[in-house]
């Protein structure tokens, strides 16, 4: 990999290393600030909905302004916004600080993945965002350990680490990463052309890429059950909150321990099957929740779902990068990321309701349905979706020219 790419690797671990304040937020309104359920909702809300612009605001500004002034803006723009939120007292000021947080913090998320598909051979591409994704588990896996040991001293510890921590990640963007645009020989020039006029209607009207950001929408809301009706089901068959922590820290052990050989081994194979299996072995692991009881039974079924996951989302990933045009990565990695941000908001409000209306049956059983209507989808379109990769591939590097690689 070249030395932007692990510049991209180190940023990101020591970013969500220090990722203290997401992890806690609940916590850090309902007892520092005493702000009520409702309340404390209404403002992971706010973050959550300013992630969601974020996606598609940082793509655009990713493909225009560049890569590395939207990483700068959005790293060092959110380390700021941290310590507005930290410093907010009143809900009236704390909502919209959380509001910011989440689109100018969450803004540089496109603009990484497309540097990576600029800088890293298209044949690689894969493995990149898998050693990306595993440098992002292992910071959430640290992360939350981390912060309650920093909340013993002080709440506002958390949010000057985490400002801290975002803060360096812009440093090391601002001193040592490059530009990476690349500019198209021919015939890609007149492509790119029409893109940057059509802007995101190229995107939306790309009904290759959009089908793949529907499927990939599918598999996010049932990875969403895990945080909400998860624990709720597993407190219903007599798991307590301790047991329920310990069983899902098994998904971020396995990511983090196994991450690395099986985006190696996977990396060799057919990607439209690693999508299809993925997407089942992921349905079949949900789909066991409604079987099992027992904390080996949960302990079976979450393993498998995490294989499901360190499968899925590389080869994603990198297909959002192949099917992008040079010249709108940002953009597509923008609209991918709005697909993830909608499944966030959707996905807890959908299992929540099947799981209160109808039970743990219909909605384990749901999932494990939604996610073989998923693999259906990947079966049939892949096909096709390779051979478009197969017409839109990368120009040789030789012919390439890259902002910055001078």
């Amino acid at each position: 990999m070249p030395r932007a790419y692990w510049l991209l690797f180190a940023g990101t671990l020591i970013n969500k290393i220090g990722g203290f304040v997401i992890p806690l937020l609940a916590l850090y309104l309902t007892g520092e600030r005493h702000l009520s359920e409702t309340a404390a909702g209404l403002v992971a809300a706010s973050w959550g909905a300013g992630a969601f612009a974020a996606g598609l605001v940082g793509g655009i500004l990713a493909d225009r302004l560049g890569r590395r002034r939207t990483m700068l803006l959005s790293l060092l723009g959110g380390a700021v916004a941290m310590l507005a939120l930290g410093l907010a007292r009143e809900v009236a000021l704390i909502v919209p600080c959380a509001f910011a947080l989440g689109f100018v913090g969450e803004m540089y998320r496109p603009a990484v993945a497309a540097m990576v598909a600029d800088v890293v051979p298209q044949a690689e591409r894969q493995r990149a965002y898998a050693h990306l994704y595993w440098a992002t588990n292992l910071g959430f896996a640290l992360a939350p350990t981390l912060a309650g040991l920093a909340a013993r001293f002080s709440y506002t510890l958390l949010f000057v680490i985490d400002s801290v921590t975002t803060a360096a990640f812009g440093v090391v963007v601002l001193v040592a990463l490059p530009e990476s645009r690349p500019t198209e020989p021919e015939p890609a020039p007149a492509r790119a052309a029409d893109a940057r006029a059509a802007g995101l209607g190229a995107v939306f009207s790309d009904t290759t890429f959009m089908s793949l950001a529907a499927l990939t929408f599918l598999f996010a809301v049932v990875m969403w059950q895990s945080g909400v009706a998860l624990p709720l089901d597993m407190k219903a068959k007599g798991i307590d909150a301790a047991t329920y922590g310990a069983l899902i820290s098994l998904n971020g052990v396995m990511i983090v321990l196994i991450q690395p050989p099986v985006a190696r081994a996977v990396g060799r194979l057919d990607r439209t099957r690693v999508l299809v299996v993925a997407s089942l072995a992921f349905g079949v692991g949900f789909g066991l929740h409604a079987l099992v009881s027992t904390v080996a039974g949960y302990a079976l079924a979450i393993a498998l779902w995490t294989l499901g996951e360190i499968a899925f989302a590389p080869a994603a990933q990198a297909l959002v990068a192949d099917l992008a045009p040079a010249s709108m990565r940002g953009r597509y990695q923008g609209v991918n990321g709005m697909a993830w941000g909608l499944a966030s908001a959707l996905g807890p409000a959908i299992g929540g309701a099947v799981l209160a209306r109808l039970g743990g049956g219909w909605l384990w059983g749901g999932c494990a349905a939604v996610c073989a209507l998923a693999a259906a989808g990947h079966a049939l379109s892949g096909p096709g979706r390779e051979r478009e990769v197969a017409r839109r591939r990368d120009p040789p590097a030789d012919a390439r020219v890259v902002v910055g690689d001078a």
